[in-house]
């Protein structure tokens, strides 16, 4: 399996790392998707995007391009926006990843972008960025931390997510709703929020709310409970959080 490391931007946090299918698109001459992976960790320095690799070798493995990619983090270069920034220019530094390639075409109509826990965070605060030169076809996101302002003040991974924001929520209360994906929808992005009913790190709650509201508000969303299983089944690669997220990343691919 080809595997490249890519600069999307100077500093050292800023890469990725694409991975092309092992059965080449270009003998049938079609396009292939492409799913970017942005790993969780608490958005912190502490954790890398080895934690995506395995997605991304089982989707390349299935016939389309993965992305994984690296980002600043809190203590890794990078607070509030300079994080979204990053997931931004990552995602849009696939149209020249795409000009460069040869062996293959990659379809950036069918950009698939699947997060987990902070990752997730990022993957659906995507869906809702404007002005970018591309915008993802579907998010899916692994338990993910989907708002920002009821969920801290409840105490969900406060300690992180005050890291992240540099701020408490009672002194910088717009900071915390224009990071928020729940405060950014509507989004017309087809939305997948897949968590464990077991999750105590991040409560199913977090998805079952954000999806209730993205429906409401005339957004495709669409959420699966995995009965049973918590925050951290999603990286093991036996666990049925793991098969529903390629199951969901991959539909409709014909992979």
């Amino acid at each position: 399996m080809e595997r490249t490391k890519i600069s999307y931007g100077e500093h050292e946090e800023q890469y990725g790392h694409l991975y092309l299918p092992e059965r080449s698109a270009a003998e049938t001459g079609t396009c292939v998707p492409v799913v970017m992976i942005v790993h969780g960790g608490s958005w912190s320095g502490q954790y890398s995007s080895s934690l995506g690799t395995r997605y991304a070798v089982e989707c390349a493995r299935a016939g389309i391009a993965a992305w994984n990619i690296e980002y600043r983090r809190v203590g890794a270069g990078g607070l509030w926006p300079e994080v979204s920034n990053d997931v931004g220019a990552a995602l849009d530094a696939l149209i020249g990843i795409a000009a460069e390639l040869d062996s293959i075409s990659l379809d950036l109509t069918d950009i698939r972008v699947l997060g987990h826990s902070s990752g997730g965070h990022l993957a659906a605060w995507l869906a809702g960025r404007r002005g970018g030169a591309l915008t993802p076809s579907l998010i899916v996101t692994q338990a993910g931390v989907l708002d920002l302002v009821t969920g801290p003040r409840s105490g969900i991974v406060n300690p992180a997510v005050r890291a992240l924001l540099d701020a408490d929520y009672e002194d910088a209360p717009a900071l915390y709703r224009s990071a928020s994906p729940i405060h950014r929808i509507p989004t017309a992005v087809p939305m997948h929020c897949i968590h464990g009913s077991l999750d105590t790190l991040v409560p199913v709650s977090q998805s079952e709310l954000y999806v209730a509201a993205a429906r409401a508000a005339g957004d495709n969303a669409e959420l699966t409970i995995v009965p049973g299983e918590d925050h951290i089944a999603f990286l093991e690669t036996g666990s049925q959080s793991w098969q529903r997220s390629v199951t969901a990343v991959l539909a409709g691919t014909g992979r």
